[in-house]
């Protein structure tokens, strides 16, 4: 095959289900006879440790052997136990060596780590829990298992820990002797952070190097785990998820498997190397009826991230992930003819129809056949719709069990708290009453929550609840294309309101849960320094508590909204603008000074309504909530600025502030 590409690859993935040695030298003389030339062998995961560590024994005598699995209705037995020898892996590079492949070994770090840290708990976070006013730590809060069900687990090593660190390193040392090649896999796909944000020695090493959240934490460890391996020659890889926490250096290399790629371009852009093994295009434990050999026929030379650094394309690689693939036969059938199409594709040969590439795979699948790997048969290799719909009944049965959609139900409930929890940083709410939030939310996935949990009230559960729903509302409902900006800024409300309910209680909580269903379910956006909620035929404004009434704000955030109006919800686009608020109230006429900000916004208004009977006004002027003023002692509220006086006055005369609401007729700028 010409070298179109340096790196023309298929990853056996030995971790989900043990591949024993012969069955993997079978596996490396078919792939050379596709044009071959790495072999990324996925050795360690959630499900199983493959190879010996002489220093750390523990790692295969408890990591290799789980019992019984449960991946839909494969057999419960089925090569769930085993690993390799140190002499083992010699035989495997040397019989690959022979052939022109590279065998690349990858240990998924952090994440994909519940089966190291079930042979060694010790290097697993400790967790922080709080009743509201202190915190205490639980020593070992999690049970680790090797597990026996597919999915993504929170189980990440501690990258808080010296001594964790330090044992990674070392096991990292000991597989440098075994694989002489130039290139190390060393994972950082499908962190789910959990325990790193409960972890006080995660936290503190947060604080220590300046990082902003655990993503800029797993860059930090994948920093210092690539540095290892790139000060003893070699040269690390990673997952495109890794790249979340910001910017490698050039001397990494990303795998791009998922995702928009944008950050694969920005690495490229950079002068970094990308492998392209997008998941809907290469990995080959997918049906056919998802990914069949026409479709590898017909794929782009070069996939759109790339474009524009066609030289920094390392080259193409085609994952086998073992979950449903219990053996070397059903690896046969799905490795071949597709592993051979890839390597017909992207190998520099010129296949303009559709004919002349399946006539020229026909020749590598027959050497192929010949080593005893049956493939599917050619009538799936261009499916037909019929044909197309039966593999995938057939596939979605192999799937299935109760286990295994227990397991589903689960991951899923386990990526909306990553959600969750993303968001609360994202917002900066504060650290106390988050970690009362996000423990109020991982009670629903008891699974993984592990022992004991923050104390919740206060509005804890409530906010858990609503941010649920926010974040389930973002991944695929009303938020879901709506701008990142507009998202956050109006998601802030949630600290917002937590902040003020301390300025006026004296600690956080959050107590506005009737006001942020609107929020939470995308019918009231901040745009600016306003709040815009659709309802009635009306656009109504809310004014934040945390904006100065800057005139030419206000009027740049109506500008902005009428333009996200016109763009998300055309409908709204010129729908009146109104407001209820105390600060049309009439009685503040004579209350405010000339010059006041108030008279400004007032004047921007016509009047149509007015409620005497609101004392919203208190909790702004005073920063007394609403569950204060029944014992509220207006003799003591304090007289320090001419509204407050002119307030406080009116208050001791037994009088409320009122409200008025108005139809907003002209800019705040006259």
């Amino acid at each position: 095959m010409a070298n179109r590409y340096a790196w023309r690859g298929f990853m056996l993935d030995a971790a989900r289900h043990f591949m024993p040695v012969d069955d993997v030298l079978r596996l490396i003389d078919a792939a050379a006879l596709c044009g071959v030339n790495v072999m990324h062998w996925h050795l360690a995961d959630d499900q199983g440790w493959r190879v010996e560590i002489e220093r750390f024994p523990e790692l295969t005598r408890v990591g290799a052997f789980r019992g019984a699995s449960h991946f839909g209705t494969l057999p419960a037995d089925a090569h769930n136990d085993g690993f390799y020898t140190a002499g083992d892996v010699r035989r495997v590079v040397e019989h690959a060596g022979a052939r022109g492949i590279e065998v690349v070994p990858e240990i998924d770090l952090p994440g994909h780590s519940s089966t190291l840290l079930a042979a060694y708990p010790q290097y697993g976070c400790r967790r922080t829990v709080t009743d509201g006013r202190r915190e205490r730590y639980i020593e070992k809060p999690y049970k680790y298992d090797v597990l026996g069900i597919p999915g993504i687990f929170p189980n990440l090593v501690c990258a808080g820990s010296d001594a964790a660190v330090g044992f990674l390193e070392d096991v990292l040392d000991e597989l440098i002797k075994l694989f002489p090649g130039r290139y190390f896999h060393i994972g950082g796909d499908e962190a789910v952070k959990l325990h790193w944000r409960r972890c006080p020695d995660c936290r503190r090493r947060m604080e220590g190097e300046g990082l902003p959240d655990a993503e800029a934490l797993q860059r930090w460890l994948v920093l210092r785990l690539g540095q290892h391996l790139h000060d003893r020659g070699k040269r690390p890889i990673v997952w495109n998820d890794a790249l979340a926490g910001g910017p490698l250096p050039d001397w990494f290399v990303v795998q791009q498997w998922a995702g928009d790629g944008e950050q694969a371009r920005r690495f490229m852009a950079e002068g970094g190397q990308v492998i392209w093994s997008e998941v809907g295009h290469f990995y080959l434990d997918y049906p056919y009826s998802a990914i069949d050999v026409h479709h590898i026929w017909a794929l782009p030379d070069v996939p759109a991230f790339a474009e524009g650094h066609e030289d920094k394309l390392l080259g193409v690689e085609c994952p086998l992930w073992t979950e449903y693939v219990p053996d070397v036969d059903r690896a046969g059938y799905l490795l071949f003819p597709r592993l051979a199409a890839a390597g017909l594709r992207f190998g520099g040969g010129d296949f303009p129809t559709w004919e002349g590439f399946r006539d020229a795979l026909k020749e590598t699948q027959a050497r192929v056949a010949a080593l005893g790997l049956e493939g599917a048969p050619e009538a799936y290799w261009r499916m037909t719709p019929e044909d197309a719909a039966r593999d995938r009944e057939a596939e979605a049965l192999r799937r299935r069990s109760p286990e295994t959609d227990a397991a589903c139900d689960a991951e899923a409930r386990l990526l909306m708290q990553e959600d969750l929890e993303r968001l609360l940083y994202a917002i900066r709410m504060p650290w106390g009453f988050a970690l009362r939030v996000m423990d109020a939310a991982w009670r629903r996935v008891p699974e993984y929550c592990g022992a004991d949990a923050s104390a919740g009230g206060d509005g804890a559960e409530v906010m858990a609840d609503q941010l649920l729903t926010a974040v389930r509302s973002r991944r695929d409902g009303a938020w879901r294309d709506l701008p990142e900006d507009v998202w956050l800024d109006t998601m802030a409300a949630y600290p917002r309101f937590v902040n003020e309910h301390r300025r006026s209680y004296g600690r956080y909580g959050f107590d506005r849960g009737f006001w942020t269903t609107r929020h939470a379910g995308a019918r009231l956006f901040r745009v600016g320094a306003l709040e815009y909620e659709l309802k009635d035929g009306e656009v109504g404004l809310h004014i934040p508590s945390d904006i100065a009434l800057d005139m030419d704000a206000l009027d740049a955030s109506v500008a902005a909204a009428r333009d996200f109006l016109g763009r998300f919800f055309p409908e709204w686009r010129d729908a009146p603008m109104t407001c209820e608020t105390w600060l049309l109230s009439p009685k503040l006429d004579d209350l405010l000074p000339d010059a006041s900000r108030i008279r400004a916004f007032r004047r921007a208004f016509d009047l149509l309504s007015v409620d005497p009977g609101d004392d919203d006004a208190v909790e702004w002027v005073f920063n007394v909530a609403a569950g204060q003023r029944d014992a509220l002692d207006f003799a003591a509220l304090p007289e320090d600025t001419a509204l407050r006086r002119g307030m406080k006055a009116l208050l001791l005369r037994d009088e409320k502030p009122g409200a008025g609401k108005g139809r907003l007729a002209r800019g705040f700028r006259q």
